[in-house]
């Protein structure tokens, strides 16, 4: 076992959902705790990141939060900064950002020689602008001591919006890459879903929320599908726009092209055997599900937004389209599918590149950002 790290770190995640092992907080968490780093976790109690936490033997703290200013989070937080003595308080989401930003602002004196006030990390992960007035503006202008963009994209954004450039460092996501090598036989998926033999499949992974734009990606299916007709095109993912994609599927006729699975467990196995794996967002991070493909070996053709540029370099890595823009999407897709030499390519640079992807990095720099801060 690694040597006992004296930094302390207490980890707060709002969101209820997870998805398993590839969480970028779980991963966070597993990576620091192998290294011997006293991790904590404050997240809503029986969320499934909690569960992960408490199987990944790291302290759990529940902490129900139900806005950024949740005022009895923020008394439940400080009574958990005061019993801990964390020297990090690292938020994974907006709203335990101005959890954490209040609680610490309050936060009591200091026991065993431990500094009253941890310092504030932040992880941003999206692209949206972030609050100019207000509230908003108070907690991202104000307290946080470091920002961990993961990707250029988001850097971008958040000096747009008037953070310090120097309170912002890159530090990209990761994937476990080891799990490619526990990816069994995939035939179940041909009698599940009705594939011919041989079918081409076409296929999009990502919440069903708005800025992910899947109604782009079925309207440039009906592009494609109208060129290829044996074309089978997938949807991996749950979200409250299920309805609305259900409709308009429906209503452009390609009910029996286009397939939205829902929620699960097996979605590297789904894209494993895509033979075009396409992002359709308008707003992007950086996108986990290209690093899969990736390393997978499926070629990617994705909207040129957010961090998405920092994955996939045009022509070299796959191809890129602006977003918004169904008939450019199925262009691409078309060239990506009938371009043998292209193609290869693609893959071949792809998979190269993949290497990088592995979360020990994103552990490592995460790390020597504590380390920088606690000098």
């Amino acid at each position: 076992m690694p040597g006992k790290d004296p930094i302390r770190v207490l980890m707060i995640d709002s969101e209820e959902t997870w998805r398993g092992g590839e969480s970028q907080v779980a991963l966070l968490m597993r990576g620091l705790a192998e290294k011997g780093i006293g991790v904590s976790l404050a997240a809503p109690p029986r969320s499934a990141i909690g569960r992960g936490a408490e199987e990944l033997g790291v302290p759990f703290f529940p902490l129900p939060i139900a806005s950024g200013m949740d005022m009895r989070a923020v008394w439940t937080l400080r009574r958990y900064l005061r019993r801990g003595q964390f020297d990090i308080v690292h938020c994974h989401s907006s709203h335990a950002h101005g959890v954490a930003w209040m609680a610490l602002g309050i936060a009591g004196a200091s026991r065993d020689g431990r500094p009253a006030r941890p310092k504030l990390v932040v992880s941003r992960r999206v692209d949206f602008p972030v609050g100019r007035s207000g509230f908003g503006a108070l907690k991202y202008r104000r307290g946080v001591d470091v920002f961990l963009a993961i990707s250029k994209g988001v850097r971008e954004v958040l000096v747009e919006c008037g953070v310090s450039e120097e309170k912002i460092e890159l530090v990209p996501s990761g994937i476990d890459l080891e799990k490619f090598d526990q990816l069994g036989d995939t035939g179940y998926l041909e009698s599940e879903f009705g594939l011919k033999e041989g079918a081409t499949v076409v296929g999009n992974v990502a919440a069903l929320a708005p800025h992910k734009s899947q109604a782009d990606f079925i309207r440039a299916a009906k592009i494609i599908r109208d060129e290829i007709p044996d074309v089978r095109f997938f949807i991996v993912g749950e979200g409250k726009l299920r309805p609305a994609l259900d409709a308009l599927v429906d209503r452009l006729g390609l009910a029996g092209e286009v397939t939205l699975t829902g929620f699960r467990s097996d979605v590297l196995a789904i894209l494993s055997r895509f033979d075009c794996f396409v992002l359709s967002s308008y707003l992007e991070g950086l996108c986990t599900s290209i690093m899969d493909a990736h390393a997978l070996g499926v070629p990617v053709v994705a909207t040129q937004t957010g961090g998405v540029p920092d994955l996939v370099d045009d022509g070299e890595t796959g191809l890129l389209v602006p977003p918004r823009e169904p008939a450019l999407l199925a262009g691409a897709v078309f060239r990506m599918l009938r371009d043998g030499e292209l193609r290869s390519k693609c893959v071949r640079r792809a998979r190269e590149q993949a290497r990088r992807y592995d979360y020990k990095r994103m552990v490592e720099q995460t790390l020597d950002a504590y380390r920088r801060l606690l000098g």
